[in-house]
C-alpha cells in the first residue's frame, strides 16, 4: 500500500537492460543501455519454479540525486520498474505478469507492487543523494510460456516523484484570464479538500468557476450560467499519486516502438528529424527504430501515441488538476506564478551547448531568477532539449533557478506541452484513474476502453487538453493556472507537444 513522503532534485529518467538467456546454460549478455543517471545492470534469471510457472527476475538499480524527506514537502522519488520479454526467436514482446510473493526489496528500499503489472523503488528512510541497491527480485509468473523456452529479458525503469495527498488551490488571481479556476465567481482561487463530487461552473464560490472560459482557444462546457458536475471518481489532485520526474524521452519511446511489433510501431512513429525529433527507422529486426538524442524530451506526440505508450508502460494519464497540485504543492496560490512558485522568469535568450548530447546544458542560465524553455529563451531554435537541463547548467540551483515545481517535478513551465485528461468535456470527466495493464493492440492503440478518451487511434482526443505550454509557448501561456490551451484536443502531432504519465496505488 502506498504511504505518504517528499522533495526534488534533478536526475533524468529512464534505462534499460535487456539480457538474452539461453536456456539450460543460461548465458547471458548486455543489449541495450541508455539513458542518463539511471541503470539497471546485471540482469539475470534465477530460480525457475516449473510446477508454480515462476522465474525471479533479479537485477541491480542506481540513480543520482535521489531523496526522501518527512518535512516540508514530504516526499520521495522513485522508479516504476516494468517487466518485458520474448521467446527467441519469436519478434513479438510480451508484459511479464508480476507477483507480491516472493519479490525482494533490498536494504534501505521499499518495493511496492502495483497488481501485476509493475513496481515501485524508492528510499525506505530519510536521504538525500545517490543510490544504488543490489539484488532485487521480482516474481515473474511465466504461465503459457514453455519451460524451456530461450528468453530475452527487459527489465526498464521510470523516474517518478512521489505527490502527497491532502488540500491544494486551483487557479490564481489571475494577472492575465485564461480561463484560469477560481471560486465560483469570486476570482479566488478554489480549494481542493476531497475527491468529493463538484460542481462546474456557475456563480457560488462552493463551484469550481473558470472567468467564464474568457481566454480559452477552445471553450469548456461549463460557464458562469451552465454547470456540470465533476464525479467523484475524477482523479482530483486530493489522493495521493506518482507523477513522472520527466517528461517522456525520445530513449524512452524509441524502446517503445522497438517492442510493439512492426505493424504497431508503424502507427506511433512520430515524425522524424523535425524541430529536435531524431527517432530514426533503421529497418533491422529486433531494433527498428533508434535516436540520437535519447535524453532529449520527445516531442510530436499525439493523444494517441501519448495513451498507447501509458496504456504499455502500466501507468495512466493524468489530470489538470492534479498537474495543478503537482506543480503548486499545498501552499496557496500566487498571482501570474510558474511552476517554481512564483512570477518571476527569465526574458534573455539561452545559449545552448553540446546540443543533442546527454551533456547539454544552457551556457547562461538566470541566477536568481525563474528558468524556463520557452518562445523568448529558446530564441527561436525550436527543439526539444534533454530532460532535466535547466537542473543540471547550475551547480546548486535553487528552485526556482531549476524551475523546479514544490514537489521537485521537472520542466512543467515550458519545454513540451503537456497532454491531460480536462474537466470541460464529458469525456474527459468520465475519466476514473484506471491504469494501462501492459498490453496494447495489434495496431498498436491502447485498449482500455471507454475508460480513456479516445484510446482506439482516431486521435480525436475528445476531453483532453494541454497544459504548462512548450517551447514555442508565450511567457503567459506557461503559468501554472494559465487554462489558454485546457480544452484544446491535440488532433495531429507537432513539435512543441509531448507528454508525461501518473500512477496511483
Amino acid at each position: 500500500m502506498l504511504v505518504p513522503g517528499k522533495l526534488t532534485r534533478f536526475s533524468n529518467k529512464f534505462f534499460i537492460m535487456q539480457w538474452t538467456f539461453l536456456k539450460v546454460l543460461l548465458l547471458c549478455f548486455p543489449v541495450i543501455a541508455v539513458a542518463n543517471n539511471i541503470q539497471v545492470s546485471n540482469v539475470s534469471l534465477i530460480d525457475q519454479n516449473a510446477a508454480d510457472n515462476t522465474y525471479q527476475v533479479k537485477f541491480d538499480i542506481a540513480w543520482q540525486n535521489s531523496w526522501r524527506t518527512s518535512t516540508f514537502e514530504s516526499n520521495w522519488d522513485a522508479v516504476w520498474i516494468f517487466v518485458k520479454y520474448r521467446e527467441i526467436p519469436n519478434l513479438i514482446w510480451s508484459h511479464a505478469v508480476l507477483q507480491f510473493d516472493g519479490s525482494v526489496a533490498p536494504a534501505g528500499s521499499t518495493l511496492d507492487l502495483a497488481g501485476d503489472t509493475g513496481a515501485m523503488l524508492y528510499r525506505d528512510s530519510e536521504g538525500i543523494g545517490d543510490v544504488s541497491y543490489q539484488d532485487i527480485e521480482l516474481t515473474w509468473f511465466y504461465g503459457g510460456v514453455p519451460d524451456d523456452a530461450t528468453l530475452e529479458i527487459s527489465v526498464m525503469a521510470i523516474e517518478m516523484v512521489y505527490i502527497p495527498g491532502g488540500a491544494f488551490e486551483i487557479g490564481d488571481t489571475p494577472d492575465i484570464i485564461a480561463g484560469n479556476f477560481e471560486a465560483g465567481t469570486t476570482t479566488d482561487p478554489y480549494i481542493i479538500d476531497s475527491e468529493a463530487s463538484r460542481t462546474l461552473g456557475g456563480a457560488s464560490p462552493l463551484n469550481i468557476g473558470n472567468h467564464d472560459a474568457d481566454g480559452m482557444l477552445v471553450p469548456d462546457d461549463f460557464n458562469a450560467t451552465t454547470v456540470k458536475v465533476l464525479p467523484a471518481a475524477f482523479p482530483k489532485g486530493f489522493d495521493p499519486f506518482y507523477i513522472m520526474k520527466y517528461e517522456i524521452s525520445q530513449g524512452q519511446y524509441v524502446s517503445f516502438l522497438n517492442k510493439i511489433g512492426l505493424t504497431a510501431a508503424g502507427e506511433r512513429a512520430s515524425n522524424v528529424n523535425a524541430n529536435g525529433m531524431n527517432i530514426m527507422d533503421n529497418g533491422d529486426a529486433p531494433l527498428y527504430y533508434e535516436t540520437s538524442t535519447p535524453d532529449a524530451a520527445c516531442n510530436y506526440l499525439s493523444w494517441a501515441d501519448l495513451a498507447a505508450y501509458a496504456d504499455w508502460a502500466g501507468l495512466r494519464p493524468l489530470t489538470e488538476l492534479e498537474f495543478e497540485k503537482a506543480c503548486r504543492g499545498p501552499i496557496e496560490a500566487v498571482t501570474g506564478e510558474y511552476a517554481w512558485g512564483d512570477p518571476f522568469v527569465t526574458v534573455k535568450q539561452y545559449i545552448y551547448d553540446l546540443q543533442g548530447t546527454p551533456d547539454e546544458v544552457i551556457q547562461n542560465p538566470a541566477e536568481g531568477s525563474g528558468n524556463a524553455i520557452y518562445a523568448i529563451t529558446d530564441g527561436g531554435n525550436n527543439a526539444a532539449r534533454r530532460n532535466g537541463i535547466v537542473a543540471a547548467s547550475f551547480v546548486n540551483p535553487t528552485r526556482r533557478e531549476a524551475g523546479a515545481t514544490y514537489y521537485g517535478v521537472m520542466e512543467m513551465s515550458g519545454s513540451l506541452s503537456e497532454m491531460l485528461i480536462a474537466v470541460g468535456h464529458p469525456r474527459g470527466r468520465d475519466f476514473t484513474g484506471i491504469h494501462g495493464d501492459g498490453v496494447i493492440t495489434t495496431n498498436g492503440s491502447a485498449n482500455v476502453g471507454e475508460m480513456w478518451p479516445d484510446v482506439f487511434g482516431q486521435q480525436e482526443s475528445d476531453g483532453t487538453g494541454q497544459r504548462g505550454g512548450s517551447f514555442n509557448s508565450s511567457v503567459n501561456s506557461i503559468k501554472v493556472s494559465n487554462r489558454i490551451l485546457a480544452a484544446t484536443r491535440v488532433l495531429s502531432r507537432q513539435s512543441g507537444i509531448g507528454g508525461r504519465l501518473g500512477r496511483s496505488f
